[in-house]
């Protein structure tokens, strides 16, 4: 069951949608502010963040940032009753994943988080299920190691976009206090699981899954 933080200061619209989303059998927490979201974060992670910008004490702008440089997983949606520029640039530069404009229909918030969240991932003749960081070619599983697992995981859910040095470091490594991480390295070892060479090197800047 994928859990949700929700962040509307609407208290009705929080209840529509905590009720919508419960009978898809999520977990649902509500907040009504910015702090009460940062308190509950800062203990607890959530598969999914649903985030008004304008909410009381800490916008949600700010709730994006702080998420993304505190968490290693979990998608954010913003929910916006006017997408005004700034607010839509700084959203996806702190690292959300994408946005629904009220009033929204209850199938397009389905269909938007249930393809954020989706467990697996398929390309050419491999399946790579993203709960379990299992892969498998045929339907015959390849072994993978714990780190293998995850930079896969990463590049992935970013497929066909570059994903930087430093971002796949702090997902792959979490927080291990180490001066050097052997990224190319797991890289390579990475490639050799694959019959075609998926993974392309973007000097100077990071990595990409391309199929």
């Amino acid at each position: 069951m994928h859990s949700v933080l929700l962040i509307e200061d609407d208290t009705q619209l929080a209840k529509i949608v905590k009720r919508i989303l419960e009978h898809k059998d999520f977990n649902v927490t509500i907040c009504e502010d910015g702090k009460c979201a940062l308190d509950l974060i800062r203990v607890k992670d959530f598969d999914l963040y649903l985030i008004d910008i304008n909410i009381p004490y800490v916008n949600g702008i700010e709730l994006v940032k702080f998420i993304k440089e505190q968490k290693k997983d979990g998608i954010i949606i913003m929910i916006t009753a006017s997408l005004e520029e700034e607010n839509f640039q700084k959203a996806y530069e702190y690292g959300c994943d994408d946005y629904i404009k009220k009033p929204f229909h209850a199938t397009e918030l389905e269909v938007r988080i249930k393809h954020l969240l989706k467990e697996t991932i398929k390309f050419d003749d491999y399946e790579f299920n993203f709960h379990s960081g299992d892969l498998f070619k045929n339907g015959e599983r390849i072994n993978l190691r714990k780190k293998e697992k995850r930079l896969l995981h990463i590049l992935l859910k970013n497929i066909n976009y570059t994903v930087t040095n430093d971002k796949i470091i702090d997902f792959v490594w979490e927080g291990e206090s180490k001066k050097s991480y052997p990224l190319r390295q797991l890289v390579n070892e990475l490639r050799k699981k694959f019959d075609k060479d998926y993974i392309k090197t973007v000097v100077g800047v990071g990595y990409r899954f391309e199929v």
